[in-house]
């Protein structure tokens, strides 16, 4: 039996800069760069949710409550990343397009997981509150409710990204405002989440993805990415040991899922 990874089995987007590479005549632009940056951040949400869904049925009682307290740094997260593109992404990037309802249908999208979602976080916050008992088979049906909505919605994202190059007006200043509205939304979203909420952003940050094409991904300071992976790992061990991938970004076999023989 081989290790289980966490890239299944909600799929992984691939990123537009890499598939641009597979073609010898595709260029590459700024709003190719901008959408596999965002490819990047829906992947680890992704891996995320691959990691809990396979890991769930196979939870001992010693590891409940940090794996609901993993479950919860997941709704979180997607949480404060949509919150932040309903308030400051979107209304952005409508604003500099002047295109009205521009992005109209990845925020219909939000609803339509959103119960799930809700639901999903405050089954595991019960748990930690011993409201309920903790149920892996439970939480396996509950991301089957929403978890196919979720990930076709961060995969839309992507190819909505790469057509606001058709709006009118100038490429090059359209390119180089979505790059700093994207920093600016995702340095807001990072300081929402603290550090913990990082610490798992990094459990399940897959830098050699596409052939190692994302080794110095995310352009985080250096600080904070030493940090991350050479202090806040040993202090969140209990959040992190659930991640997809080890200290050195590297995609591992699942914690909770048996050993091979």
């Amino acid at each position: 039996m081989a290790p289980v990874y966490a890239d299944h089995p909600f799929p992984l987007i691939q990123t537009p800069v890499f598939a641009a590479k597979q073609d010898s005549h595709a260029k590459v632009d700024s709003f190719d760069r901008a959408a596999s940056e965002m490819a990047n951040a829906h992947n680890l949400m992704i891996r995320g949710l691959n990691s809990i869904y396979l890991q769930a049925p196979h939870i001992t009682a010693p590891d409940v409550k940090p794996f609901c307290r993993y479950i919860a740094a997941f709704t979180n997260l997607i949480y404060v990343h949509h919150h932040g593109e309903e308030t400051q992404f979107f209304p952005e990037v409508e604003k500099l397009s002047g295109v009205e309802g521009i992005m109209e249908t990845n925020v219909h999208q939000h609803g339509v997981f959103k119960k799930g979602l809700h639901d999903l976080d405050e089954y595991v916050n019960g748990v930690l509150g011993d409201k309920h008992e903790y149920d892996g088979k439970k939480v396996v049906g509950m991301i089957d409710a929403f978890g196919g909505s979720l990930v076709e919605h961060l995969r839309d994202e992507i190819p909505t990204l790469q057509r606001l190059r058709e709006v009118d007006g100038e490429e090059k200043k359209m390119a180089e405002a979505i790059e700093r509205i994207m920093g600016e939304e995702g340095e807001s979203s990072m300081k929402a989440l603290g550090m913990p909420g990082m610490l798992w952003c990094f459990a399940n940050l897959d830098i050699h993805y596409e052939n190692d094409m994302w080794l110095d991904w995310p352009a985080a300071p250096g600080p904070v990415k030493f940090l991350s992976r050479n202090v806040f790992w040993w202090v969140y061990t209990d959040l992190r040991k659930f991640g997809s991938v080890d200290r050195n970004g590297k995609l591992r076999g699942l914690y909770a899922v048996p050993k091979p023989e």
